[in-house]
């Protein structure tokens, strides 16, 4: 509560989440004998929602979300705050993210040899479009400090001796424990070498040794090039971990050569809006592995298993017996009608469509690796800010009446109206000059507009 109150004095909503909170949590539950299914499986009718019920999240949604990595398989729940729960951890590790960044500017010193990170972390001498290396030989390097969290889960990136990483750690274990109350162990906050790989958020961060090419002005005004060695920090996306979540799913069979398994949740669905669900799914699963060094492998597995599933379920419904068969009607990227062979009577799919009684279908996407992105390498800026982030500040500016004194004082700078000064005036002009001012003016706009038309 001492954190939210850092954030907001409205006594009610203060008052509110220390209720939910402090309120007992009871939990009823039913014992009774579960009934064996029948042998004889009854047809399952459609289910009318109720009038405030959700409406199910998609297909595609929801099986984008068994992707989930394991950092976010736990969410928090305090008490009946709901929903609420994970905002109030984040609030509360807001504190952490604080005590780190003031760490990362202590423990920043750099190299007198380093072209990249010259004085301050924050002095605006770094170009984020330079390549950021680490030179991997002689004895004076730039020590550096990175930070990431997600939920509970965080990763702290040290540029430096052991010892270094040891004493941070020592000092993140007495602030949990001060401020937040809980004894953090060793085994919870392991230190790991980068040469092992570590993996966070179902991607590994590595590094791999790379020979840029330094180019400088010497004296005389000669351009100098050296050749050096250094090593670069790499994401890559672990593709075990994605093929163990499609054996989840039942969509892949097999560990070291998975083979594809029809998609039975929409065995019932039309081929256009099967094919549209799946494009969905794969356009998510691109943008997840945006950063990964291995989009293109990665997001081109993804598309294999969901085109092989697609045609293994279009094979059984259509009675083609193959996916050959169906790949051979159907194109590559399934964007051709399917129809059964029995069904010889059945109008034309071009008919119907320019009838507007079926909808276009689209083919699966990324069907061949030049259409997979490449991996995104465009670094964040200086003070990057997310999106949502900077929509929520603009509208706390709306409270503050400082913001439209500052934004009436700019239009009037400008030379500018606003509609509330011209509804003013024509308030006054009425309450002034009468009806008949503005009749007057309106009978002389209908004469001019006769008088045009006439010419």
């Amino acid at each position: 509560m001492g954190c939210v109150e850092k954030g907001t004095r409205d006594k009610k909503v203060l008052s509110l989440i220390k209720s939910a909170l402090m309120g007992r949590v009871t939990r009823i539950v039913v014992e009774g004998e579960v009934l064996r299914k029948d042998k004889k499986r009854k047809a399952t009718k459609k289910r009318i929602l109720k009038e405030n019920e959700p409406k199910p999240d998609p297909y595609w949604l929801r099986t984008f979300f068994s992707f989930a990595p394991e950092e976010a398989a736990k969410v928090p729940c305090y008490g009946h705050c709901g929903i609420l729960s994970p905002l109030l951890a984040n609030v509360c590790l807001n504190e952490l993210d604080h005590i780190v960044e003031e760490m990362i500017v202590e423990f920043f010193r750099p190299c007198k040899f380093d072209s990249i990170w010259k004085h301050s972390i924050d002095d605006g001498c770094h170009n984020p479009a330079w390549p950021e290396f680490v030179p991997s030989s002689g004895n004076e390097k730039t020590r550096k400090m990175d930070y990431i969290r997600y939920g509970a889960h965080f990763l702290i990136g040290i540029r430096g001796p052991r010892e270094d990483a040891v004493e941070i750690r020592k000092r993140i274990v007495e602030f949990c424990e001060s401020t937040f109350g809980l004894r953090l162990d060793n085994s919870k906050l392991e230190i790991e070498h980068i040469a092992r790989g570590i993996q966070f958020l179902d991607h590994i961060i590595c590094r791999r040794v790379i020979h840029p090419t330094l180019r400088y002005t010497g004296s005389g005004g000669n351009i100098v090039s050296e050749k050096g060695v250094g090593t670069l920090l790499s994401v890559t996306a672990s593709l075990q971990q994605c093929i163990r979540q499609f054996r989840q799913l039942e969509l892949v069979k097999g560990d070291k050569d998975p083979e594809p398994l029809p998609c039975n949740p929409m065995l019932y669905s039309g081929q256009a809006h099967t094919n549209s669900q799946m494009n969905k799914f794969l356009e998510t699963m691109a943008d997840w592995y945006k950063y990964a060094d291995n989009r293109k492998k990665v997001v081109g597995f993804c598309a294999y298993v969901v085109r092989s599933s697609l045609a293994k379920l279009y094979a059984a419904r259509y009675r083609l017996k193959s996916r050959a068969k169906v790949y051979g009607i159907a194109s590559r990227n399934l964007s051709r009608p399917l129809r059964e062979s029995t069904n010889n009577s059945a109008p034309e799919y071009s008919d119907l469509l320019r009838m507007g009684l079926v909808d276009a279908i689209e083919g699966v996407q990324f069907s061949h690796m030049s259409l997979i992105p490449s991996c995104d390498y465009t670094p964040f800026p200086r003070n990057w800010i997310p999106d949502h982030e900077r929509v929520l500040h603009e509208y706390i500016k709306l409270d503050n009446p400082k913001f439209f004194c500052d934004l009436l004082r700019y239009i009037k700078q400008k030379g500018l109206n606003i509609p509330q000064d011209e509804i003013s005036q024509m308030v006054w002009d009425y309450k002034t000059l009468g009806v008949g001012y503005f009749r007057s003016d309106k009978d002389k706009e209908v004469k001019a507009d006769l008088k045009e038309i006439t010419e």
